[in-house]
């Protein structure tokens, strides 16, 4: 038995549930619901029963979950056996029996199958299903299904699971805790962050200790990139594991997760698996040089403006002028050169108020743009002239009280005519 090569997510159900019960050509009888926990069995009435446990979770974007089982070519099971099977599977996967999903039976030349759909969100208390690491956990399901319920045993990994995810063995040293953040957008999101995605495809592929090659490839099938340290002298130290871009250290993962303790749980041949391990490691090498000429542009900008943050202030000031910008600026790189204290302060503030007086248009416009390299500058100033940009002042002076004062004139004073110079000569004759 086999399950689809990828569970599938989706927004909505009616599309879905349309394709799934309408009947086709290469089928051998018209599809439809044989199981599970709804009641309509109409595309359309089946629909509206799934859309209402969106109304649930609004924050949810994809509450629709979608895959099959299908027998191999010529095989049979009755509705009886066929639910049987499916609602194990439900229940080893962790669904509980609040989660609303219906099984629809296809049969055509390829072999009998039935499609599970199901929502995430649960009826009752409107709980999101996460999963955890579900493509690898419902393979190795449908891998014990097929001994519990004596089904042909299909060709698989190579892998003996468990039962059950939760009777997994458990690695020699406890896993690293996912960070608040990586928990915070779990729930955000609904999908498992990446550092528990490795460790969970971790678990899966050491439980039977596989050799390094096929512990390599197995990882790469699921999207998760295993990065070797090994030395030039041939001496390996270990993996670092990359998955959608994000890279992990054993360490982060947890100390069952470094070499010490992997070279237990995988057969690792020096003389064997070198060559192999250096010729992965060099791919690695050229897809990190690829993707660092990628990000050249975005480098060299960083570069070109942290020189021009550096230059002399003479050369900036010079560069400000030539391109017609702002010289309220040019103001400002000039402070640089003023040792604090009041006459600097003063000095500045003449120049800067003569410079703005004569802005440009053009100057204006990109003034947001020149004051990037100068903020620094800018809070040294405001910190000299004591004014605080980034905190309330503590104290406010207030008027606690009023005082009145009556202000009367002053008498005026005797005039005293003095004898022009002329009266004064005659008076003395």
């Amino acid at each position: 038995m086999k399950g689809m090569q990828k569970i599938k997510r989706g927004k909505t159900f009616n599309g879905l549930i349309s394709y799934l019960l309408k009947p086709a050509s290469h089928h051998k009888s018209a599809p439809y619901v044989i199981g599970g926990n709804v009641i309509e069995s109409f595309a359309e009435a089946l629909s509206a029963e799934f859309n209402t446990t969106k109304l649930l979770r609004s924050d949810v974007s994809k509450p629709v979950w979608h895959n099959s089982l299908r027998l191999p070519a010529g095989e049979h099971l009755t509705t009886e056996q066929w639910v049987e099977v499916a609602d194990d599977y439900m229940k080893r996967m962790g669904f509980s029996e609040t989660h609303l999903r219906a099984y629809v039976l296809h049969d055509d030349k390829a072999g009998q199958h039935i499609h599970i759909i199901a929502s995430r969100i649960e009826l009752s208390s409107g709980k999101l299903y996460l999963g955890k690491n579900e493509n690898l956990i419902s393979t190795r399901i449908i891998q014990q299904l097929e001994i519990d319920y004596s089904l042909t045993r299909t060709k698989g990994k190579g892998l003996e699971f468990l039962a059950s995810p939760s009777t997994a063995s458990p690695s020699p040293e406890p896993k690293r805790k996912k960070s608040r953040n990586e928990a915070m957008m779990e729930k955000r999101t609904g999908e498992l962050c990446p550092k528990t995605i490795i460790q969970n495809a971790l678990e899966v592929f050491l439980a039977d200790k596989p050799s390094t090659t096929e512990f390599v490839h197995q990882l790469n099938a699921q999207n998760i990139r295993a990065i070797p340290n090994i030395a030039s002298t041939g001496r390996m130290n270990g993996f670092s594991f990359e998955y959608n871009g994000i890279a992990f250290k054993a360490s982060q993962l947890g100390k069952g997760y470094s070499w010490s303790a992997l070279q237990s749980r995988i057969d690792y041949q020096q003389e064997r698996d070198n060559a192999f391990l250096f010729k992965l490691k060099s791919s690695v090498r050229e897809t990190s040089v690829s993707a660092t000429y990628d990000m050249t542009i975005t480098t060299d900008a960083s570069e070109i403006m942290t020189e021009y943050v550096n230059r002399p202030i003479e050369a900036l000031i010079l560069d400000n002028r030539a391109a017609g910008q702002d010289e309220f600026t040019n103001a400002l790189a000039k402070q640089l050169h003023l040792e604090p204290g009041a006459g600097a302060q003063e000095a500045f503030a003449t120049e800067a108020v003569k410079e703005a007086s004569k802005p440009s248009y053009m100057a204006s416009t990109f003034r947001w743009l020149e004051t990037i390299p100068y903020l620094n500058t800018i809070i040294t100033i405001f910190k000299n002239l004591k004014i605080p940009p980034l905190k309330r002042p503590r104290k406010h002076k207030t008027i606690t009280g009023v005082r009145m004062i009556e202000i009367t004139s002053s008498p005026p004073k005797t005039a005293i005519e003095t004898p022009h110079k002329s009266q004064r000569a005659s008076l003395s004759m």
